[in-house]
């Protein structure tokens, strides 16, 4: 029952992107800059989450990285950042409610709920140049993002021109405690058909590395 609920929240989820992907370009809210005091670390993690989920096997191809030309806002525009959980939302993707700390984290996790309620609706503009990864990376505009999702498993022209990219990954904005040495992240990868994931990340800062922290957190399955 749990999976099938689970199943249920992420098509819920999902909707808002299927409602834009008709018409990319009119529907998609205006961007801000990658904030400079959080640029440097934003950009590791994101690096260090790609390729997520099961793209990470070696049987998928690793030519190149498809990413989102935008951060993920998990929180809608007309909707607050902070919730409290009920039965109806438990499988939500906000953060107050899907995300759970041990509990010699919950000042760090406090914290990054701050952050997070401060700018959960920002969508941040993401720069083709600051990845450092061994494979490129590409950004795709929101139009760009659709054609990738209709020509998947077709054969088609369009296919072709992705060809070698084994998802389109998406990131939210980086969400950090007070010392920026905890941070939060939600991250996403659609693959085709029924096959992607999303699911939040936390990681702290050891040794001058981003390692990721074992935090239960509700995983939405596309």
């Amino acid at each position: 029952m749990r999976a099938i609920l689970c199943r249920i929240a992420a098509l819920m989820a999902l909707a808002p992107a299927a409602a834009m992907a008709q018409n990319p370009a009119a529907a998609a809210p205006p961007t801000i800059p990658m904030p400079t005091d959080r640029a440097a670390d934003s950009y590791t993690i994101y690096v260090s989450l790609i390729p997520l989920g099961e793209t990470a096997n070696p049987d998928w191809p690793h030519d190149y990285w498809l990413v989102q030309d935008a951060t993920v806002a998990v929180v809608p525009a007309d909707q607050p950042c902070r919730a409290e959980p009920t039965t109806e939302n438990q499988f939500d993707m906000n953060p107050h409610i899907g995300v759970h700390p041990p509990k010699d984290r919950q000042k760090d996790f406090a914290e990054i709920l701050e952050d997070f309620d401060a700018h959960c609706h920002d969508r941040v503009a993401l720069s083709a140049t600051a990845w450092q990864t061994t494979a490129p990376v590409r950004l795709l505009t929101p139009a760009e993002q659709q054609e990738f999702r209709e020509s998947r498993g077709t054969k088609s022209e369009a296919e072709q021109k992705y060809k070698g990219a084994p998802a389109l990954y998406g990131f939210s904005e980086v969400y950090f405690n007070l010392h920026h040495t905890v941070a939060l992240v939600y991250a996403t990868h659609w693959c085709g058909g029924l096959c992607g994931q999303g699911f939040w990340v936390a990681l702290a800062l050891k040794d001058g590395q981003w390692k990721r922290l074992k935090w239960s957190a509700t995983t939405w399955i596309s």
